[in-house]
């Protein structure tokens, strides 16, 4: 029976010759990327924070620590656009700590099922392609995911499936095409009502994408605009800013001041009474730290994902079998590919050097051994 996983797609129809290392060989490098490490691990957290039921679980913050696989440095874009590294455990801890304020317990939201790790097995069809009936014997997939949680939006009786993703920026133009996500919520209905957790006459509304921007917190101080959105302030460096918090803060001492007080005596005067004085909103304002975009998915675009799994094993059993040639697709993607400099060395026709680099470099593992356990 051929197996498929949701993650290793994008892999195939990006570079089969990347996949075909990846998943048919097993290669792995013997530290995976930090991008994926530690989106993983955001993951893991978020997944002991939505339990089933209306109550949180463990804060997210915590597990993260917990969870944690050593110390690393982590890659972000910081708020002036700037390149820099910071420490892995401070970054997921203050992301996740500013998550659950920004957020709160959302108790509107019933968690049905929690993230589930699992699989479906559905039947394929042959297909004529280009002259070549591909797959002319096996014809069952067994499909692997992991998807995060499933929830009831309980002012709206609605049910969404999360989708959580880490990244130095957030985007959504992309969204309705992701097919990722989109092939967990074509699959998880069935599951869900093999359980009992889902009637027949329910379906999940769409997938509801939430973003957490990999980015230590802003520090300076900042005022509630009247939407409840974080303004940050510069320092106070006039008069007027000092006068305008003593009046908000104490007027019977506002009522003393004379108007001739210098800015060293109205500082002492604040101080004096505890309270803080913001300066003029900064104009560098920090993009959203965390976004949701709901995507609402239809009936007709079940059918086609599935459908466009279905086609994807094909190509993907015709490669393992030799009955299509092994292709590269050379461009961007290389730059953060693990096998890039593997790849070189196959451009130049040394397969005796490729075949000593794999052992030397990378170790070999089973690309679904994960998934066992849940057959």
């Amino acid at each position: 029976m051929l197996e498929m996983r949701t993650s290793e797609r994008k892999s195939l129809k990006t570079c089969p010759q990347q996949w075909y290392w990846s998943t048919v060989e097993g290669l792995r490098t013997p530290r995976s990327r930090t991008a994926l490490w530690f989106g993983s691990a955001v993951h893991e957290a978020l997944a002991s924070w939505y339990i089933p039921g209306t109550k949180r679980g463990a804060h997210p913050a915590e597990t993260f620590v917990r969870v944690l696989d050593g110390q690393r440095s982590v890659l972000v874009t910081n708020d002036e656009d700037e390149i820099e590294y910071v420490n892995s455990h401070e970054l997921g801890v203050d992301m996740l700590n500013r998550y659950v304020e920004h957020y709160g317990a959302e108790e509107w939201k019933e968690y049905i099922s929690a993230e589930y790790v699992g699989n479906v097995t559905f039947a394929r069809h042959k297909r004529e392609m280009f002259g070549t009936t591909l797959s002319p014997r096996k014809q069952w997939l067994r499909y692997h995911f992991t998807a995060d949680g499933v929830y009831r939006d309980l002012r709206t009786d609605e049910l969404w499936l999360d989708e959580h993703k880490t990244a130095a920026s957030i985007w959504s133009d992309l969204l309705p095409l992701d097919d990722q996500a989109g092939s967990y919520w074509a699959i998880v209905p069935t599951i869900l009502r093999r359980k009992g957790l889902l009637r027949d006459d329910e379906e999940i509304a769409g997938i509801t994408y939430n973003f957490l921007r990999k980015a230590m917190g802003d520090t300076r101080p900042f005022i509630l605009h009247e939407n409840g959105a974080k303004m940050y302030t510069n320092k106070p460096n006039k008069k007027e800013h000092y006068v305008n918090a003593i009046s908000a803060a104490d007027r019977s001492v506002f009522t003393t001041l004379t108007g001739k007080e210098t800015l060293a005596q109205l500082q002492g005067i604040a101080e004096r009474l505890g309270i803080e004085v913001h300066g003029d909103i900064s104009a560098s304002q920090p993009p959203p730290y965390f976004e949701r975009f709901p995507v609402y998915r239809s009936v007709g675009e079940r059918a086609r994902m599935l459908e466009r799994i279905r086609d994807e094993a094909l190509f993907a059993e015709a490669y393992r079998n030799g009955d299509l040639p092994i292709v590269k697709s050379p461009g961007l993607n290389c730059r953060g590919c693990d096998f890039r400099r593997m790849c070189e060395m196959d451009e130049g026709g040394d397969q005796l050097s490729v075949e000593e680099f794999k052992e030397t470099q990378y170790i070999v593992v089973d690309a679904y051994e994960a998934y066992r356990e849940h057959v």
